[in-house]
C-alpha cells in the first residue's frame, strides 16, 4: 500500500505533507472523502453506503458495516490518483 504525504512528512521523508491536488494535506481523510481524483471510485462506495447510513460515514463505521465494499474501494485505487510518484523528497532514494 502507498504511503500518504502526511505520513512520509511525519518521519521527515518528504518536506510538504500536502496533496499535489491542493494546499491541505494529504491523509486517509482527504483521500477517502476530497480527492476529486477519486470520485468515480467514491462514488460506488458512498452508493452502497448511502442505502442504509449516512455519508460521510465515520472511518470506524466504514470499516465495520461496510469492510467489503471499502475495500473495492482501496483495490481500485492506482498509485498514480494518489500521486506518490511526483512526491517531492529531499532524497529521492528513501521513497517507499
Amino acid at each position: 500500500m502507498e504511503k500518504t504525504n502526511s505520513y512520509l512528512h511525519r518521519f521527515k521523508i518528504i518536506e510538504e505533507p500536502t496533496c499535489p491536488c491542493s494546499t491541505r494535506d494529504q491523509n486517509i481523510e482527504h483521500l477517502l472523502f476530497e480527492r476529486e481524483l477519486l470520485n468515480k471510485e467514491r462514488n460506488i462506495l458512498k452508493h452502497a453506503i448511502v442505502k442504509t447510513n449516512d455519508w460521510p460515514t465515520s472511518k470506524r463505521d466504514m470499516l465495520r458495516k461496510y469492510f467489503k465494499q471499502f475495500t473495492q474501494f482501496t483495490n481500485k485505487i492506482s498509485s498514480d490518483k494518489i500521486n506518490v510518484a511526483q512526491i517531492r523528497c529531499k532524497d529521492k532514494s528513501k521513497i517507499v
